[in-house]
């Protein structure tokens, strides 16, 4: 009997033991990745033209938005991996505006910024455009050329930064 009541006894303090481990486990943390989007225009550029800009907002939804300042800048926050950011540009010559300037300065770039909640960092810099002292006449030839590219990168949740520029924006 002791040793049927021992036995028990070793096998109620086995089961409390294994069963007491499962509730102590935390949740395991989302992992998100924030991207910061910035880009800047010459204001020949903006004189010379409409510009549209389409990004990667929130897990990968597209956001268009009408440019009217030499300077734009959007963060934004995904949590859906492997996770597109981007942006794709559109240059169209406006229909009321004359181009009255003999030559034109026609400059974009580009700078994004990546950081993830596991530490992982990347940023770069791309030149979409830049023309100095472009002729009137080649103006509207060369936002044709520039107008519907896009640059992207799609990162890992382990924080792999690759360049994507065949991202869909519809």
């Amino acid at each position: 009997m002791k040793k049927f009541l021992y036995l028990a006894a070793v096998m109620i303090v086995a089961a409390c033991t294994l069963s007491g481990c499962g509730g102590d486990d935390e949740p395991k943390e989302k992992t998100t990745a924030t991207a910061t989007y910035s880009l800047s225009f010459s204001q020949d550029l903006l004189d010379a033209c409409n510009v549209f800009i389409t990004y990667k907002a929130e897990n990968g939804r597209n956001v268009m938005e009408a440019i009217n300042s030499t300077w734009w800048t959007k963060t934004v926050i995904s949590d859906k991996f492997p996770a597109d950011f981007g942006v794709m540009y559109q240059f169209s010559t406006k229909s009321d505006a004359e181009l009255v300037k003999e030559k034109y300065d026609l400059a974009c770039e580009f700078s994004f910024n990546l950081v993830t909640s596991k530490g992982a960092s990347y940023s770069n810099k791309v030149t979409i455009l830049n023309h100095t002292g472009l002729a009137r006449d080649k103006v509207v030839s060369t936002l044709n050329k520039y107008s519907g590219n896009s640059t992207g990168f799609r990162v890992t949740e382990n924080g792999i930064v690759s360049q994507a520029n065949n991202l869909k924006y519809d």
